[in-house]
């Protein structure tokens, strides 16, 4: 899917009918072109800086009946960077549990972010969140970004940014959009 993305986009669950199967994949294909191509070439800069061929977003659905209110989950596959996306099934549809253009934001981001190895993005991203005190603005808006880290922050802030770098708020945020417009220009 998206071979210009270089994601494979794997939709699991081999309960699901060939609607809901389609209905999943028009929303994840429609949220994937929403995003900037720019996006795209800072995954593309991360998998030939790992030197793979693709990284692997996978869809796993959830039925209504599941407890679990997560619907996104960061990992590695074979040591590559993966994203699990899990949304719930409803008689109604499919409840992505955010907005799901900034839900696929969020995986691109994270499967764009460098290795932790990397240590002067890594040093620059943490003088920006600090300039801007980005993590005690987090905190003042919601208890689940008391223990966040640079890497939450980053995902956050990436898919925000992907899709709405004109946004006013930006400005409260002038090292965090720097950092951002620096990066996607490398």
């Amino acid at each position: 899917m998206l071979g210009e993305s270089q994601l494979n986009v794997y939709i699991l669950g081999a309960d699901l009918t060939s609607r809901q199967r389609e209905r999943i994949q028009a929303q994840v294909q429609a949220a994937l072109r929403s995003l900037p191509p720019w996006a795209f070439q800072l995954v593309s800069r991360r998998i030939e800086a790992l030197g793979v061929r693709n990284l692997p977003l996978v869809i796993e659905p959830r039925t209504g009946g599941s407890v679990s209110s997560q619907v996104l989950s960061l990992g590695h596959i074979e040591e590559r960077p993966a994203v699990r996306l899990m949304p719930r099934l409803r008689e109604s549809g499919v409840d992505w549990g955010q907005n799901q253009r900034y839900l696929v934001a969020k995986a691109v981001a994270y499967l764009a972010a460098p290795e932790p190895l990397d240590a002067i993005f890594w040093s620059r991203w943490s003088g920006a969140v600090q300039a801007d005190q980005l993590r005690n603005k987090a905190r003042s808006i919601a208890e689940q970004w008391q223990e966040t880290t640079d890497l939450g922050l980053l995902v956050e802030m990436f898919a925000a940014y992907a899709l709405n770098p004109a946004h006013t708020r930006w400005s409260g945020l002038p090292r965090v959009k720097q950092f951002l417009d620096e990066w996607r220009q490398a």
